[in-house]
């Protein structure tokens, strides 16, 4: 999948054309998935007056961001072999959203100001159910989005 050629240096690795075509059509699907998430931030917030009120001011964006941004970096596991993992996509993620929650609780505004010990558990639903869709149920959907490992 990747090659160097004579005299180039480890870090100059070119992937070869069906990698950057599948990344791109992985870019497709991911545009698809990330553009409603951000819109749902026009449409939420703490005048957010729809069904179930409280879960969606209180966790589904807790939920959703962390997908999003698992997702984002679906793409270049197609030119970067270090992303193949979801493990290497998963654990930095929900790390960050740990941090954010734990300067939240020393009064740290890091993305809000309210610590919630729940907001744990929202970041761990997001990465994972997003992990989920991209080991098990994307590469059936899709014949590009399964990683083509080391040829």
């Amino acid at each position: 999948m990747f090659s160097r050629k004579h005299g180039e240096h480890v870090g100059e690795i070119e992937a070869k054309p069906g990698a950057v075509k599948r990344q791109r059509r992985k870019s497709l699907v991911v545009v698809s998935i990330v553009i409603p998430i951000a819109m749902l931030h026009f449409f939420t917030g703490r005048n957010y007056k729809g069904p179930y009120p409280e879960f969606v001011n209180s966790y589904l964006l807790d939920i959703l961001v962390p997908f999003a941004f698992y997702f984002l970096l679906c793409p270049q596991d197609a030119v970067a072999p270090f992303f193949w993992s979801w493990v290497v996509k998963a654990v930095p993620l929900f790390a960050v959203g740990c941090a954010v929650e734990i300067a939240q609780f020393y009064g740290v505004p890091i993305l809000g100001r309210t610590f919630d010990p729940l907001d744990f558990l929202m970041y761990g639903i997001g990465v994972l159910s997003a992990a989920v869709l991209d080991v098990v149920v994307f590469p059936r959907m899709f014949g590009f989005w399964a990683v083509e490992r080391g040829k």
